[in-house]
């Protein structure tokens, strides 16, 4: 059984969680960040509350109330979601009366996380998956999305420090410094160290293959509605970018499932 300390944690992020994203959902322009930027919260925030706080109380109950490891992994990949999210929240949105319950929702999920890392990685668990061409395909799709990101960000970096006179696809033209330090400083470094480590079959990369495929495919749901909530909001969003998330979201959970299903306890 886990500490009441977690559980207590774990229900402190929904019940925070639930109570923001009703808020901002339903009265979007709380947000004092611009149409475009607002357009943006909302899509993530209906992820957030649709599929992502669903998925924190289930994976809570069968990981660590009835002792599910695979369920262990999702509780700790979607913790892993609420940090990278509300890391925007904490470090890039204007101050709001949101900020109150952000604030929590971040630092809690960052304890829980540690956490949960603290409970998988420190147990031997004896993992296998026997199916060599889904191990393959998952290590290439983690290698792909890491390596796509890294040249989109990496060139928008080296636009700017070349060419004063360079513009990125955000409102003022200015680089999102948090989206690119996120991504290629923790983010894709995980995603690469797990594609290699699952190719070589090491329980460390079957335990982290699992957490960085939750966080990556309910980001890819997030980003996803992201771009659809300009659409709707005719904010002209980048439409390719829209297609390749939504590509890479629905690839991700397929993958996710296969993965979770096969993984196995020697």
């Amino acid at each position: 059984m886990p500490s009441r300390t977690f559980i207590t944690l774990n229900y402190l992020i929904a019940g925070f969680t639930l109570v923001s994203c009703a808020f901002s959902i339903f009265q979007n322009d709380i947000y004092q960040d611009g149409v475009w930027i607002n357009a943006q919260w909302l899509g993530q925030d209906i992820v957030t509350l649709v599929i992502a706080l669903p998925i924190l109380l289930i994976s809570l109950n069968r990981g660590f109330v009835e002792e599910n490891f695979k369920w262990k992994l999702v509780h700790s990949g979607i913790l892993l979601y609420f940090i990278y999210t509300y890391s925007f929240y904490m470090f890039a949105a204007e101050l709001t009366f949101l900020y109150l319950l952000h604030l929590p929702i971040f630092g809690l999920a960052v304890v829980g996380f540690i956490m949960t890392c603290i409970e998988l990685f420190g147990k031997t668990y004896s993992l296998k998956l026997q199916q060599n061409p889904l191990r393959i395909t998952i290590a290439i799709y983690l290698g792909f999305v890491a390596l796509m990101v890294a040249v989109l960000w990496l060139s928008d970096i080296f636009a700017h420090l070349t060419n004063p006179d360079h513009q990125s696809g955000t409102p003022d033209g200015k680089a999102p410094l948090i989206i690119y330090s996120l991504d290629l400083a923790l983010i894709l470094p995980m995603m690469i160290v797990s594609s290699i480590h699952l190719l070589k079959q090491t329980e460390f990369g079957y335990k982290l293959t699992g957490i960085i495929l939750v966080k990556t495919t309910t980001l890819g749901f997030a980003l996803m509605a992201m771009g659809l909530s300009m659409y709707i909001q005719k904010l002209s969003p980048e439409y390719y970018l829209i297609i390749i998330w939504s590509i890479l979201a629905l690839l991700g959970s397929f993958l996710t499932s296969r993965y979770l299903k096969l993984l196995m306890l020697k």
